[in-house]
């Protein structure tokens, strides 16, 4: 029973956190960059009608209450379960988790659209770039990756250690093979970023030298947190502790969403670049074929991968670290990471 208590207050934050705090704070965001930076005054800062955003705002809103009132119900559901125990609370907590955060992906997929039309209304014929190169420690410092690195080969030493006990429930190597691939896709996340091609045409370049940064320490932070919960779930479960896995698996969940919905601080953009330029001439931007079809892509590539996720979870052998791993370690690189990958991106659009 107090370990029910101990997962009833947990889960209840999980939600309030996810459901509730952030999304409250991506509103009054959005809020702020309409009241205080205009479609008049920032005409680049809109490629659309700014009715348009208003809706996606409206539509976040209502999203994100829909999931807070799922979250309530399901909760109540397990106290008034807590005896019979039929429902079993840990196979709702990742679901939930990724439901949580559906409403952030629509977003995020409306952000791939709105930079494509930004690039397209772009009529300056010349540019500006920085010659200066980036490296690695620009961005974050020695002592973080070390400690990423540690964290990681503790975690490989932990799996070596516990497959001599030959538990029938342990994974073996497939710990080691997850943990992998996710750190290999995190690392890939922050090349994109340092190398890749700036979304925003207009982006000012300390904004971009900060988002970066951001991103980068995004990723490493996540990578601290995954394989230390990875090892935490295999000492629970060779501890017989099978219990309070349901309570670290939220516990863990909520850390992602503060790593995760972290974002430049709104006062430190440089608005001024997205004000118009007299001598430009307004284009008109015009929802084509073409765009359609590339937000389709998009939407496609988010919706399988959370098919699979589901499917993943619902079919892996319940109750067992190798299972668990399948089901986070995939779920995670399939679903979570997705989520990290769109919001990396994340600028000063106005739907964002």
């Amino acid at each position: 029973m107090p370990d029910n208590i101990l997962f009833y207050a947990v889960f209840l934050s999980q939600i309030l956190l996810i459901s509730f705090y952030f999304p409250r704070k991506m509103l009054k965001r959005i809020s702020y960059v309409f009241a205080t930076y205009p479609p008049p005054q920032y005409p680049r800062l809109y490629p659309e009608p700014i009715e348009y955003y208003e809706k996606a705002q409206r539509n976040y809103r209502n999203l994100n209450v829909a999931v807070l009132l799922v979250g309530l119900s399901l909760l109540a559901v397990f106290i008034g379960d807590s005896c019979s125990g039929e429902w079993g609370m840990g196979n709702f907590v990742f679901p939930y988790f990724m439901i949580q955060f559906f409403p952030m992906m629509l977003l995020e997929i409306r952000s791939f659209k709105y930079y494509r039309l930004m690039r397209k209304a772009d009529s300056r014929t010349t540019r500006k770039a920085e010659l200066q190169p980036r490296r690695l420690f620009d961005f974050i410092s020695p002592t973080m990756i070390g400690l990423a690195l540690f964290v990681y080969f503790a975690f490989i030493a932990l799996i070596l250690y516990i497959r001599q006990f030959d538990f029938p429930w342990f994974g073996g190597y497939w710990n080691i093979v997850g943990v992998t691939a996710g750190n290999v896709f995190f690392a890939a996340i922050v090349a994109w970023n340092m190398y890749g091609k700036k979304r925003d045409p207009y982006q000012a370049y300390e904004d971009r030298k900060r988002q970066i940064e951001l991103v980068v320490q995004q990723m490493v932070f996540m990578s601290i947190a995954a394989t230390t919960f990875m090892a935490i779930e295999v000492v629970l479960a060779s501890l017989e502790l099978r219990d309070l896995q349901p309570t670290v698996m939220s516990l863990y969940f909520q850390l992602i969403a503060v790593i995760c919905l972290r974002t430049l601080r709104i006062d430190n953009i440089n608005f001024a670049v997205y004000k118009g330029d007299p001598s430009e001439e307004k284009t008109e931007i015009q929802n084509d074929v073409a765009s359609a079809h590339n937000l389709a892509g998009v939407g496609l590539w988010v919706g399988l991968g959370l098919g699979l996720l589901f499917g993943v979870f619902i079919l892996v052998e319940g109750g067992t670290v190798k299972g668990f791993v399948m089901g986070v370690g995939i779920g995670t690189v399939l679903g979570m990471v997705v989520g990290s990958l769109l919001e990396s991106r994340r600028s000063t659009s106005p739907t964002v």
